[in-house]
């Protein structure tokens, strides 16, 4: 090991304190890691603001070294939210993944103001749009190609719903992207977008992706529901297109929400008046291209896109998305 990492072991590190904006959320960071700290000044610059006496912390986290050996040999990062972890530990490598899949948690978890959907959300010229699919199917991907062209990214992880108004709150942070989805999308994005492949996370190896005038300078991050669509990416398939059923669009939704349950009544509620207000959509894609052309085509009502069908295949797919 070269003298220089060694001494990094060495020497205690500097914590430094954060304060981030995300959507409707002010968040308090706090880490002595040297690459978390890099990695907030880089791709969080533009959520960074002064806090002062009148700041009203939403959530206060941490992300800090291991404890005992951890701390020096085979270094390790944890995570920690009022003063608890709620996680194993991760190695040190993997911080930046940990801040934000605990950002998630911190957020799913307490933020029941709102019906809080595992989706993909962005906004054009007014229309927001729910992308909604099981981990692996290409919602962060679209996600991303669709920032990358000029699509507004609300988030491309969780959907927040105001049951009052039936709004969609966006959170601004970077797009996490997951093995063959990073190089896809190096023709879409510069160099410096990118932080550090994380290599064997439980999702495989995975960049933090910062999209491009997304962040406090457009807030407030909040657009109006108008498409649901639900997505599997497909080799074989260039893009095939159909409508959704409002009952099957509703069971996606209540499969896909992180506190339906925990919201009762009101739950049901706001997943049934957003079904009925937005349109949806199933497509499965391997052409970005084409998947924006149909997505935009629907949203200006344009479409001739057939109704889902009962023994159709995609719509048996579509109907079991979770």
């Amino acid at each position: 090991m070269p003298i220089l990492d060694r001494l990094k072991k060495i020497i205690p590190a500097i914590n430094k304190h954060y304060t981030v904006v995300t959507g409707p959320f002010i968040m308090s960071i706090s880490s002595p890691v040297p690459s978390v700290q890099r990695y907030i000044e880089s791709h969080y610059a533009h959520n960074l603001i002064d806090c002062n006496d009148n700041t009203f912390i939403d959530f206060e986290i941490q992300i800090g070294f291991g404890k005992g050996i951890r701390r020096w040999f085979r270094q390790q990062a944890t995570f920690t939210f009022n003063h608890h972890q709620p996680f194993k530990p991760l190695p040190l490598n993997q911080a930046n993944a940990m801040l934000e899949w605990g950002m998630n948690w911190v957020i799913s978890s307490y933020a029941h103001q709102y019906l809080i959907i595992h989706a993909a959300t962005l906004e054009k010229d007014g229309n927001g749009i729910i992308i909604s699919a099981p981990s692996g199917s290409g919602k962060s991907t679209l996600c991303a190609y669709l920032a990358a062209k000029g699509w507004r990214l609300l988030s491309d992880e969780l959907a927040l719903i105001d049951p009052e108004t039936l709004q969609l709150h966006g959170l601004g942070r970077p797009m996490n992207l997951k093995n063959q989805s990073v190089d896809l999308m190096r023709n879409y994005y510069p160099k410096s977008a990118f932080s550090p492949i994380i290599q064997d996370t439980h999702k495989g190896k995975i960049s933090l992706v910062k999209a491009q005038s997304t962040y406090t300078e457009q807030l407030p991050l909040v657009a109006d529901p108008k498409l649901l669509v639900f997505v599997n990416y497909d080799h074989s398939e260039s893009c095939y297109a159909e409508r959704v059923t409002q009952s099957h669009a509703l069971t996606e939704i209540i499969q896909n929400s992180f506190n339906f349950g925990l919201l009762n009544q009101q739950g049901f509620q706001t997943a049934k008046a957003l079904v009925n207000k937005t349109k949806a959509l199933f497509i499965e894609y391997h052409n970005f291209q084409e998947c924006e052309s149909v997505i935009k085509e629907y949203l200006d009502e344009r479409s001739s896109i057939p109704r889902q069908q009962s023994g159709n295949t995609a719509s048996s797919e579509c109907a079991h998305i979770t």
